[in-house]
């Protein structure tokens, strides 16, 4: 707080310091926990306020920090750096240096700490695993975990990522147990493409703690991070001249007989997009799916699917194809596994049939392509795409 007050030079610099009161016990339980500290300045200069322990060592609280001619109060609770001082009996003092120059003025108060809580709380075992991750929702290396055991409560807890730029990216809070709470934390980090955010940048981060308790014991640990290929994946079933998207073979199909389709894909965006089979061209029978072939829901994957009107076997899409032929794809190994991407930019044909066994429910069902990110989402404006009513011949 600062008033401030008319000024003279022949004044004294330093007119008034209080440290009240002169006993505090620091431990968080709201009897007596700081001292307020006074002082006046008549003009301006530039002020340190440090204690002065038993042998003689001082202990900065405040240094060269310029002030104006004005009345001051700030409160102290016992800590320096982050530290509680040791219960001792020690001297406050503060001295200003006028900055139009002249004789530094100084004077000191005595301050005793007892019971001074310097247990100061520890951040044990911080550990990211993998500590290095794609964060494109791909389903492969998309998630880090971020662990550690805290020795004691706290009462706030930070914990980000910090660029090489000095930007500060926030880290979720904590699933396992309570902020703040004694024991064993774990972070789920994901860069933010759960939500749609855009990860950060490809390069190596630190992963930053910081803890405060209740009477301002502070500790920080660090790690590093690196990640790579982040990005939210786009991609799009290409439009035609009429805004289709997709042609179908026929609109009237006979029993036995296929309806085939043909449309293009694109991606669009920055990363690479993992998908899998079957291939284009494979002819499904219309009492199979995905599954029946061989090819279940993978986490991650984009696939193009067909569905129909009057479907009933509660999974949308029961038809679905790999967003291009595998010779078109670009193989990267993860784990021992080979998988397939559609690269940035890259334009694929997919094709493929529905040869009608038996009767689908509806005489004259709509047919409709869709773009799908497994398990993820029905990638929107990608979803419901040309409706076209197909006639199936008995």
């Amino acid at each position: 707080m600062v008033s401030v007050l008319p000024g003279c030079a022949n004044e004294p610099l330093l007119t008034r310091f209080t440290v009240q009161p002169s006993l505090i016990t620091p431990n968080a339980d709201g009897v007596d926990d700081i001292a307020h500290v006074s002082y006046s300045l008549r003009r301006n200069a530039d002020v340190s306020l440090y204690l002065v322990d038993s042998r003689g060592e001082r202990h900065f609280f405040r240094k060269d920090v310029r002030r104006s001619l004005g009345d001051y109060t700030v409160d102290f609770g016992g800590v320096i750096e982050g530290r509680m001082l040791p219960d001792g009996n020690y001297r406050m003092v503060i001295e200003a240096r006028p900055t139009d120059g002249g004789p530094v003025a100084t004077m000191e108060r005595p301050l005793t700490l007892r019971d001074a809580d310097t247990n100061y709380p520890q951040i044990i075992g911080l550990q990211v695993f993998p500590d290095s991750f794609s964060p494109n929702r791909d389903g492969l290396g998309d998630r880090v975990r971020i662990s550690y055991d805290l020795s004691k409560a706290v009462s706030r807890t930070d914990i980000y990522l910090l660029g090489p730029d000095g930007t500060h990216y926030p880290i979720p809070e904590d699933k396992v147990r309570e902020p703040g709470a004694i024991g064993h934390h774990e972070h789920d980090y994901d860069g933010g493409i759960d939500l749609g955010a855009e990860p950060p940048p490809a390069g190596t981060y630190k992963v930053v703690v910081i803890v405060e308790d209740a009477v301002g014991n502070r500790t920080e640990a660090e790690t590093t991070l690196n990640i790579e290929d982040g990005g939210v994946p786009r991609a799009t079933i290409v439009k035609s001249g009429e805004g289709t998207g997709v042609v179908w073979s026929a609109t009237v199909v006979p029993l036995g007989q296929v309806l085939s389709f043909t449309l293009t894909v694109q991606n669009i965006g920055p990363v690479p997009i993992r998908t899998q089979g079957p291939e284009p061209g494979t002819i499904y029978d219309n009492n199979q799916n995905y599954n029946t072939l061989g090819f279940s829901e993978s986490p991650g994957v984009f696939r193009i699917g067909i569905n129909y009107e009057g479907n009933s076997a509660g999974d949308p899409y029961p038809y679905r194809w790999q967003l291009g032929k595998t010779s078109e794809l670009t193989k990267r190994t993860f784990q021992g596994r080979d998988y397939y991407y559609l690269m940035p930019g890259q334009t694929v044909t997919v094709t493929g049939g529905i040869r009608m066994v038996q009767a689908p429910p509806l005489r004259n069902p709509r047919f409709w392509a869709g773009l799908i990110h497994e398990q993820v989402e029905y990638v929107p404006g990608e979803d419901y795409v040309n409706p076209t009513q197909i006639t199936i011949g008995y």
